[in-house]
This record gives C-alpha cells, sequence and structure tokens, in this order.
C-alpha cells in the first residue's frame, strides 16, 4: 500500500532537503567571498575570476535533463549521494589549484556537476512526498540554503584568515560530503514490491493499457521529443521559463558583486561578508513569512512569484546610489526576503503550471535553461564594471532584468486569471488536472 503523504517520513525527507540547499545554495552564494580572495591571489580582471562562480551555478542548473536521465536511472537516493562524492572531489582538490583554468574545472565544472545532481533530487522528492502542504514543504527545505548564506560567509571568511583559502575549500570539501549522509534519507516514494504490484493490476485493465505504457523510466521519456513539445504546448509553463530565465540573468549579481563593491567604498571585507549574511537571514524569512500564505487556495501562486521578482528587480536597481555600509544592509534585508520567495516558489509553480506529473521533466527544463543564462550574468557583471570602472551599471541591468521577469509572468498570469474567473466560479489558479504521483501507473521506479 503506498505511503501517505504530507507525513511521517515526508518530513525526514525535507530534513534532508534542508541541508542540501544549505551546502548547494550556501557555498554558490557565498562566492562573492572568495571572488575577492581570488581577485588578489592571480590578479586577473573581474570578468575572468567571475567564471569560476559562473560555471558552478550555471552547471548547477544547466545540466537539468541529465539529472532527469540519472534520476530515472539510479533513483533519488543514489543520484544524492553520487553527486555529493563528485562535489566533495572537486571543491577538495580545489586545494591544488595554480590557475584560474585549474578552477575552472574543479571548482566550476566538477563541483557544479555533483550539486546539480544533488538539488534536482532534493526538489523531487520533497514535491513526491507532498500535496496538501507543498509550498511549505518546499520552504523548509530550501531554508537550508538561507540558513547557508547565513553561515558559510562568515565562516569561509574566517577559515581563510587561519588556513588561506586553500586550506578552506579542503575543509569545505568536508562539509559537503556529509550531503550523501542526508541523500541516504530519500528514501523512495513507492517501493519496488509496490510498483510491480501496482503495474499488475493496471495490466488487468484495458482502460489502463495507456498509464502502463507512460509508466517507462524518466530516462527513455526525457529521450522522446514528442514529450518534450508536448511539455511547451502549455502556454503558461512556457510564458513562466521565458520570464523566470530572464530574472536568473540577474540572480548571482548582488551574491557575487555586492562585496567587491562594498570594499569600493572602503567597506572593510569583514563587514561586507555580512551583507551576504544578511541576504540569507532574510531569505529565511521570507520562506517563513510567506510559505503558509502561498499556500492559501486563492492565492496565486505564480504571480506571487512573479510579484516579488519585480521587488527584487526594483531594490537591485537601487544599490549603486547606497554609499554606507547601513544603507547596503537595508538592500540585503529587502532583497533577500524577496529573493527567498521567489527561489522556494519555483519548483511549486512548475507543479502549478503543468502539474505534478511532469514536474521532474518541467523542473529539469526549467534550471537548464536558467543554467545557461546564469553562465553570462555575472561576467557580464564583471565586464560591466571592467568597462565603466563602476558597478553602476551592473547593478541596474540586474535590476531591470529582474523586473523584466517578473513583469512577464505577471502580465500573462493575471489576464489568464481573471479570464478563467470570469467563466467559472471554482476555478483556482494552483489546480492542474491530475496530479501523477498520485497515480501509482505512472510512477517512476526508484530503487530503495
Amino acid at each position: 500500500m503506498a505511503r501517505q503523504k504530507d507525513t511521517g517520513w515526508a518530513w525526514v525527507c525535507v530534513m534532508g532537503s534542508f541541508y542540501i540547499h544549505f551546502i548547494v545554495f550556501g557555498l554558490m552564494q557565498s562566492f562573492g567571498v572568495i571572488y575577492v580572495e581570488l581577485l588578489d591571489q592571480f590578479k586577473s580582471s573581474r570578468s575572468e575570476t567571475a567564471w569560476i562562480g559562473s560555471l558552478l551555478s550555471g552547471l548547477l542548473l544547466l545540466l537539468g535533463p541529465l539529472d532527469v536521465i540519472v534520476l530515472g536511472l539510479l533513483g533519488t537516493r543514489a543520484t544524492a549521494v553520487l553527486g555529493a562524492v563528485l562535489a566533495c572531489v572537486g571543491c577538495s582538490i580545489s586545494f591544488l589549484a595554480d590557475s584560474l583554468l585549474f578552477l575552472y574545472l574543479s571548482y566550476g565544472v566538477l563541483q557544479g556537476l555533483g550539486f546539480s545532481l544533488l538539488f534536482v533530487s532534493a526538489t523531487v522528492i520533497v514535491n513526491q512526498y507532498f500535496d496538501k502542504r507543498r509550498s511549505l514543504a518546499n520552504a523548509l527545505g530550501s531554508l537550508g540554503g538561507g540558513v547557508g548564506t547565513l553561515a558559510l560567509p562568515p565562516l569561509l571568511q574566517m577559515m581563510m584568515s587561519v588556513y588561506t583559502w586553500r586550506g578552506a575549500l579542503l575543509i569545505t570539501g568536508g562539509l559537503v560530503l556529509n550531503c550523501a549522509v542526508f541523500g541516504a534519507l530519500f528514501r523512495p516514494f513507492y517501493t519496488r514490491q509496490e510498483l510491480r504490484d501496482m503495474k499488475t493490476e493496471s495490466r488487468t485493465s484495458d482502460g489502463d493499457k495507456q498509464e502502463t505504457r507512460k509508466s517507462c523510466s524518466a530516462a527513455a521519456v526525457c529521450f522522446k521529443v514528442k514529450s518534450i513539445l508536448s511539455t511547451f504546448t502549455n502556454i503558461r509553463y512556457t510564458i513562466f521559463v521565458v520570464g523566470s530565465v530572464v530574472g536568473a540573468l540577474a540572480y548571482l549579481i548582488p551574491f557575487n558583486h555586492l562585496p567587491d563593491l562594498a570594499n569600493g567604498l572602503n567597506i572593510p571585507e569583514k563587514k561586507s561578508t555580512w551583507l551576504i549574511s544578511t541576504i540569507g537571514i532574510s531569505s529565511m524569512v521570507g520562506r517563513l513569512l510567506f510559505a503558509r500564505i502561498s499556500d492559501i487556495p486563492c492565492v496565486n501562486r505564480v504571480a506571487f512569484l512573479a510579484s516579488a521578482s519585480i521587488l527584487c528587480g526594483a531594490a537591485t536597481m537601487t544599490c549603486p546610489k547606497l554609499l554606507s555600509f547601513q544603507t547596503l544592509m537595508a538592500y540585503s534585508v529587502f532583497f533577500g526576503t524577496f529573493l527567498g520567495v521567489w527561489l522556494y516558489l519555483q519548483a511549486v509553480a512548475v507543479a502549478d503550471t503543468i502539474g505534478v506529473n511532469k514536474l521532474s521533466e518541467g523542473f529539469g527544463y526549467l534550471i537548464c535553461f536558467q543554467g545557461i543564462v546564469v553562465f553570462l550574468g555575472s561576467p557580464m557583471a564583471g565586464w560591466l564594471y571592467d568597462l565603466t570602472g563602476n558597478y553602476g551599471m551592473s547593478f541596474y541591468v540586474a535590476g531591470g532584468l529582474f523586473i523584466l521577469g517578473g513583469a512577464i509572468i505577471l502580465l500573462y498570469d493575471v489576464t489568464r486569471t481573471c479570464f478563467r474567473t470570469e467563466h467559472s466560479d471554482s476555478y483556482s489558479p494552483n489546480t492542474v488536472g491530475e496530479h501523477v504521483y498520485d497515480n501509482p501507473a505512472v510512477v517512476s521506479e526508484e530503487g530503495l
């Protein structure tokens, strides 16, 4: 008999997801602290050095479709453990780096591959185990990213002051390996025996033959062009992807360049590190504050996410005019609060636009496209600095991208909701057909 959702082991999976988000997003969003040290170590341009963090963040997202294949072959548990080992190796061997190219491959490519596997596993398992409390579960799991952004920048700064940046990365590799322990908590939603029994039942019914054919692994489905095209025939999902990708281009610019902007205002490095930590604190507050609100049936979660993106952009465009540590801290508080909403609602918004049945595919495509543009965001900001001699244009562009991405989603979704409401009194913007993981005949087989 299948397990119940929203209870029991579901919360254990949230705990595992929490630690994985702590490491993955904590380290990714703390790169600005290491970035300052690497500028001094290798005497390279800002745009060249920024590619290290961009490779890490870009691959984390870009490899989404590959992660779906691995997930279908190995299951969430084994995929998470594999990702932890790869990320640990990539982070640890960065200790030996003697050039930016070495760091591109170790810290950027290898660690990015591991982080990508971890991130998708942690996201998919939580959404499989939850239905009514899906927004809350995603918020609590992704809360780890906020805690990591709070804790890891000062921890990295302290380790670098004692062991240099090389020693700090070696120690961090051990923290990354702990993700394997938490990934081992990702028990599949259905056991192998349950899957066999459910497939047998589906074969006894002529009406379920079509559903039985759908029970092939995610690896096979991923290679079917027809399946990919059918996902993007959903206009609401496609518009959401476009808007989210535009916003993702700006996502890492504040994290990677805010400490350097603060240093240009003669703010000490130890103080500028706390700007990133403050974003982390505020991100946690934003998740907790708005998680329950976004689970209210009448709240359009897709429009909610879009509004958060617009507010992030408006705040970021004021950044070049902020000339003191106190005003930059105020920016970090506001930006972090609504960035937390923007982040934790992404997987929920995918489920709301195309249904949980296509969550792993839809989320994989989303983060793949986001990964392509995340590659460009931070180096673009560094290039604009090298071109203009200040960060004004970098943050204006970043803010504009956040606003544009949110406006694309919001304009379409509000118009759609108003139209549907006029024609149906029972219309809910957060309900999409049947939930596939509620239908045993179409669940992908995962190992214990």
